[in-house]
């Protein structure tokens, strides 16, 4: 009966989230430790290995860049701006990634260049463009460098060169998010610094268009997604030690003490012995 009652529950919260989100499915599992705050812990309130993510549907228009979200504090999972669900290329074939979006360009094909509007309103302290011009966020075609990002307060350095060379040898001609993980990130040169998407032909060379965007994580389910990486063999071994302990105590808290709660009933209504008679005496007081 216990579990039956689990179970409806389950799936009634599953309806509630299907509603929320727009989308099937409502929850993405994270399989890797690309949003994890540390090397070895998990945090609530953070994205790390095992959890599950509720995702809102989204059409990319809505989405809020780390360099938007700055000067007005909006923040999600730790960190400014907002985590994002995209396919690789709009390729739905392939594990889709969940990574913070950045910030938004917006490629200039008259110049060859990159326009990053979204600039204009961060502290001047915070970014450069690699120009002795500074401030200029527009006809962009060497650099964007954004200061004191994420946890490990990390430099991300966005070479629109490259990017650049991309779209002319592939005869590109769209805008898109540069994406990061939180915890993609090297220390190199006296300091850290992002490794964002882009940067790599391994996640998705090209900034994600909106139609790539699949929607907006809104929050988190911790550790529960450990269960089917574990059932599927793919349980990564940067899991963290205390996720798996969480784990443990949900299964106890859900399962295992209810379960135990309804056999001593049974034991004790077998032995004629009613368990819910003092409840029912002192209900029957607090009426009189």
């Amino acid at each position: 009966m216990v579990l039956v009652v689990g179970l409806l529950i389950i799936a009634l919260l599953l309806l509630a989230m299907l509603v929320y989100a727009g989308m099937w499915p409502p929850v993405y599992v994270v399989e890797s430790a690309s949003m994890q705050h540390s090397d070895d812990r998990s945090f609530i309130g953070t994205i790390d290995t095992g959890d599950l993510v509720i995702v809102q549907g989204s059409d990319g228009s809505d989405v809020r860049t780390y360099v938007e979200s700055y000067p007005d504090g909006h923040r999600t999972f730790g960190d400014y701006g907002d985590v994002i669900i995209y396919e690789r290329y709009g390729r739905s074939d392939q594990t889709p990634i969940i990574h913070r979006a950045m910030l938004r360009l917006e490629y200039n094909a008259t110049s060859i260049s990159f326009d990053v509007p979204s600039l204009a309103a961060l502290p001047a302290d915070k970014w450069s463009n690699g120009l002795p011009e500074e401030g200029r966020w527009w006809n962009l075609t060497d650099v964007v460098e954004i200061y004191d990002v994420g946890y490990l307060s990390a430099a991300l350095i966005v070479d629109l060169s490259s990017l650049l060379d991309l779209y002319t040898d592939h005869g590109l001609d769209h805008d898109g998010i540069i994406t990061m993980g939180d915890h993609n990130v090297v220390f190199s040169g006296g300091r850290y610094v992002g490794i964002y998407d882009q940067s790599t032909a391994a996640i998705c060379r090209e900034p994600v268009m909106d139609e790539w965007i699949i929607g907006e994580a809104k929050g988190e389910i911790p550790w529960l997604g450990i269960v089917k990486l574990w059932v599927n063999g793919n349980l990564p071994a940067s899991t963290p030690d205390n996720s798996k302990n969480g784990l443990i105590a949900v299964v106890v808290l859900i399962i295992i003490v209810p379960l135990a709660f309804d056999i001593s009933s049974s034991v004790l209504t077998r032995k004629g012995i009613d368990p819910w008679a003092r409840l029912k005496e002192r209900l029957g007081r607090k009426k009189d």
